[in-house]
């Protein structure tokens, strides 16, 4: 190359002296400090000289197998986890230990046309759907301020086909009891029951693609399908285009109906909310039709299934032993379980909020779920009867110490504890909450406190025990109740009520 860089930089000065100025090739040759065969070459060029090969072209190392590789792991990243997904490092060294004996660029120069190619619009057949026939289903993200704080939220999108009536459930996880709980909330919601539902090749779905439009389910997901007798669509990799409905439905939910600044305090308020703003999208007529999304699937309505008897039960099941202290462990958390239980085989039944503990068909547990790692989720009733047998231990209790009691508990506990009292009869009054809610207790207590009458007796009648006595007088304390003499009745008295004489 470096070669025809020099003839090209001399070849418009050599015909420029030969044929405007007229000089001979030996006076080009000598002015140029050239060889006359190199004047003579360009002399009666006719065209601009191009770079030749000198040496065969090399065989292709990119083929078509190896570019079916790569296409291969392009199509998995679909459903892996981020973390997972192949990269451009990844899949070269793969095709490496395959036998590729080509450069990485290569191989990055091919990853980067494929995904172009993907990139570009291509043209669609507009389709027509039955009424009844499908509802189409994603996951997306939304911000909202939940009980004061703003967290990022997951929520499931579905949208009967045919009507365009949506569905927006918000969740903290995309685990497959939220979206199995979502599901079964959105079928009631639409009132009834679809032919198919399409959606992505979502891990809590699919557990690994074949060939096709075939895949290998979960098992779980299986029963769900099964149990609503509803088939199920799987689009190809990459092709969200195949359930472009939903696709746009995602990004308007998270514009519109879930939209900024959305604020709930809980859970349930936020999903009220959501399926409330997802009723003032319906009343709006779409683009072609004559008919608000609403009156649409009014109609639809009719061509769906009836729902099950019975809703399904969306949780994870598993089975778990607790252990000395009462706990059994899910997914790094340990929830608590009363202590009868401790070192027995049990059962958790794992809901998106919450956790279920049973003993063959009895729940004896149950606790809100918590997603992070390694926290312990403990109840202080639980651990009651054990406390109560050893109260000298109420102190270092960990269930005690997490409890958050009101700080009157603390206040009324100080005030036993000055009379001389066991750390038993404030584990007594702990029990009534089995009876009581917190509030009424602690109402007790601030009332037993202020009457001078810190004792469980008096905390018990005030809680309905007596209730003569709850809004009157300070009930009397043991000690007082010790010093009352009643005075014996006569018996004449009740002589006197008798007919017929006197009886003894």
């Amino acid at each position: 190359m470096k070669g025809l860089k020099i003839e090209m930089a001399h070849v418009e000065r050599i015909r420029w002296l030969l044929h405007v100025e007229g000089k001979s090739q030996r006076q080009v040759a000598k002015a140029l400090g050239i060889s006359r065969k190199t004047v003579a070459k360009y002399a009666q060029l006719t065209e601009i000289p191009r770079y030749r090969r000198q040496k065969p072209a090399e065989p292709l190392v990119l083929t078509p197998e190896f570019q079916a590789e790569i296409e291969r792991r392009l199509a998995e990243n679909e459903i892996l986890p981020r973390k997972q997904r192949w990269t451009g490092r990844t899949i070269y060294e793969d095709l490496v230990a395959l036998g590729y004996q080509g450069s990485e660029p290569t191989v990055r120069r091919h990853i980067a046309k494929i995904r172009k190619l993907k990139r570009m619009q291509p043209a669609f057949i507009p389709l027509d759907h039955d009424p009844g026939e499908s509802i189409e289903v994603d996951w997306g993200e939304a911000v909202v301020v939940l009980d004061g704080v703003e967290v990022t939220v997951h929520i499931l999108c579905v949208r009967l086909r045919w009507s365009g009536m949506p569905v927006v459930i918000a969740y903290p996880t995309q685990r497959q009891e939220a979206m199995f709980d979502g599901l079964r909330r959105a079928l009631e919601l639409l009132g009834g029951v679809p032919r198919r539902m399409t959606l992505d090749n979502l891990k809590q779905a699919v557990k690994r693609i074949l060939e096709g439009r075939n895949r290998e389910e979960q098992d779980a997901f299986l029963s769900f399908r099964t149990y609503y007798l509803i088939d199920s669509n799987f689009c190809n990799p990459a092709s969200g285009n195949e359930k472009g409905s939903v696709e746009n439905l995602v990004g308007l939910a998270q514009r519109y109906i879930v939209g900024p600044h959305r604020e709930a305090r809980t859970w349930d308020e936020l999903n009220a909310i959501l399926w409330q703003r997802c009723l003032e999208y319906a009343r709006r007529v779409p683009q072609g039709s004559t008919q608000s999304i609403l009156e649409r699937w009014e109609h639809e309505k009719k061509f769906l299934r009836p729902l099950p008897a019975r809703p399904f039960d969306c949780c994870k099941v598993a089975l778990v032993t607790s252990n000395k202290v009462s706990c059994v462990t899910f997914e790094t958390c340990r929830y608590s379980v009363p202590v009868q239980y401790a070192n027995r085989s049990l059962q958790v039944r794992a809901y998106w909020d919450r956790i279920d503990i049973y003993v063959g068909q009895e729940k004896i547990a149950s606790h809100p779920r918590c997603y992070e790692r390694n926290r312990e989720i403990l109840d202080l009733d639980h651990y009651l009867e054990l406390l109560h047998a050893k109260p000298g231990a109420l102190e270092q209790a960990k269930p005690f110490r997490m409890a958050q009691l009101p700080a009157v508990y603390h206040q009324f506990r100080a005030e036993l504890q000055a009379q001389g009292r066991s750390d038993r009869e404030f584990i007594e009054i702990l029990m009534l909450h089995r009876t009581y809610s917190v509030s009424e207790v602690s109402t007790a207590l601030e009332r037993a406190l202020a009457q001078r009458t810190a004792c469980y007796a008096a905390v018990k009648q005030l809680l309905g025990a007596q209730p003569d006595l709850a809004d009157g007088a300070p009930p009397s304390t043991a000690g007082e109740l010790a010093s009352i003499r009643v005075q014996q009745p006569s018996l004449a008295q009740y002589n006197r009520l008798l007919k017929g004489g006197v009886v003894h």
